[in-house]
């Protein structure tokens, strides 16, 4: 799926607050921008405000304690669409 399709009006975002499902969870069309193939944990909607100007992830998101061996990064008007893989 191509980033284009996905718009963050048709999320039902809370603003200002980071968004986390388990990947089965997570609206379809996030689901379809993984690239790992079958190995998703979980899906994080990031916004801007919990991002650095770098684009840095909140450091939770990297520790293995939250379960994950990859994160894929996606930007989509400036907020960050993280998928966590466990390989």
């Amino acid at each position: 799926m191509n980033t284009n399709e996905v718009t963050l009006e048709s999320l039902m975002i809370v603003d200002d607050c980071i968004q986390v499902w388990a990947f089965s969870q997570a609206p379809e069309c996030l689901q379809k921008l993984s690239t790992n193939g079958g190995d998703e944990d979980w899906i994080a909607l990031i916004p801007p405000s919990h991002l650095t100007d770098s684009k840095e992830l909140p450091s939770w998101i990297d520790s293995s304690q939250f379960g994950c061996c990859d994160v894929q990064k996606i930007e989509v008007d400036k907020w960050i669409i993280a998928i966590g893989s466990h390989a």
